[in-house]
């Protein structure tokens, strides 16, 4: 059972803090969330992902408008995927807009709420929480059209951002993104946005912010325009978070060649070690090869009966079979490998290996008296 701290704010006025009290709750199978309450009814909620209390290290951030509703979308997404390392974990902050007056703040009053983010939100959780320089936003109707002035008015503010079925994409505010992107300043780096078929008064803007990006003169700007014929305006987010963060986080799942060649063709090891290391300076992660990584490499040698490959990948990896918590049948595997290929020195090695840590094992045991046998 893991605790969840709630911890209430109230401010005197929207940018002035008055007083903080800590209550704390108990919450099954969700993780560690803390409520920051501002005047009128304004909250914020944080989400901190599965072992963040045991480490020291530093994650994402995705800002989530509307967080009463779309709060749990981005922390289902992690929870399901994080064990596959497929996404990294990320912190999750919902902006909740229930009880204020949630048209006026994302349209005459957006300015203020830039302000806010800028000032206020943003300041806090980097100063409270471990967070690195992945910032990321969604934004569902009003919030979509709200993030094309919020990037045109702060393109450094927000990394990605994540968009369904926006309203208020204005002349204006599309202007305001043509005239920052033609002016190559730094800007965030990633636009998804989705909308329904059905959701033909939003096309023609969307359409526009497509020809804007497309036209873009900052080429490391990536984006997609996903639409939809079987979402409506009420379930775009779930392809929003779904798809959009996938396509974010492409690049952190780990790498599997499926076939050695495919493999040389990616660049073979100069480029593997190149990528791994772009990924771990860009998520603050270890920069080393991904285990799932090299067992693919090693386990695709052994299919493919290539012993030359296999021999220098074991060098390249030196220790890995020996420390990864492999199954007694995959390392029969290799054993047998080593075995057929004449070997069997290597083949002892790891049996013996295996034995000292595993010493009733019957099934290396058998492997070890057939090679002693041989």
């Amino acid at each position: 059972m893991n605790i969840s701290i709630i911890v209430l704010m109230s401010f005197l006025s929207f940018n002035t803090l008055a007083s903080v009290f800590v209550e704390k709750n108990s919450v099954d199978n969700i993780g560690v969330i803390h409520s920051v309450k501002f005047e009128n009814d304004q909250s914020i909620t944080v989400y901190l992902p599965d072992g963040y209390i045991e480490n020291n290290y530093r994650y994402p951030v995705m800002y989530v408008v509307d967080g009463e509703k779309y709060f749990l979308h981005s922390i289902a997404y992690q929870k399901t995927l994080i064990s596959e390392s497929k996404t990294p974990p990320f912190i999750v902050v919902g902006i909740n807009t229930k009880n204020i007056k949630r048209r006026e703040l994302l349209g005459a009053k957006s300015a203020e709420l830039i302000a806010t983010f800028q000032n206020q939100i943003i300041p806090y959780i980097d100063k409270n929480y471990r967070t690195h320089d992945i910032r990321m936003y969604f934004g569902w109707e009003m919030g979509g059209g709200f993030a094309l002035e919020l990037f045109a008015k702060q393109p450094t503010l927000f990394d990605a951002y994540f968009l369904a079925s926006s309203t208020n994409f204005t002349q204006e505010r599309l202007d305001s993104v043509n005239n920052l992107l033609k002016s190559k300043a730094p800007t965030g780096e990633f636009f998804y946005y989705t909308l329904g078929s059905v959701e033909s008064w939003s096309l023609d803007p969307h359409k526009a912010l497509s020809e804007i990006l497309t036209y873009a003169t900052r080429k490391e700007l990536n984006w997609e325009f996903k639409i939809s014929a079987s979402d409506d305006h009420y379930t775009t987010p779930f392809d929003t978070f779904n798809k959009g963060l996938s396509l974010y986080f492409h690049d952190y799942a780990p790498i599997r060649f499926y076939s050695l060649n495919e493999f040389e063709v990616f660049g073979g090891m100069p480029a593997l070690k190149a990528h791994y290391k772009k990924r771990g300076e860009h998520y603050k992660i270890s920069t080393d090869i991904h285990d799932e990584t090299k067992h693919y490499l090693l386990n695709q040698a052994i299919n493919e009966n290539n012993f030359a490959f296999f021999k220098q990948y074991v060098m390249e990896f030196d220790g890995f079979i020996e420390s990864f918590n492999y199954s007694s049948g995959f390392i029969v595997k290799v054993g047998r490998f080593y075995s057929r290929n004449n070997d069997l020195d290597a083949a002892i090695s790891l049996y013996r290996s295996e034995l000292l840590k595993h010493p009733s094992n019957v099934e290396l045991q058998e492997e070890m008296i057939k090679l002693s046998k041989r």
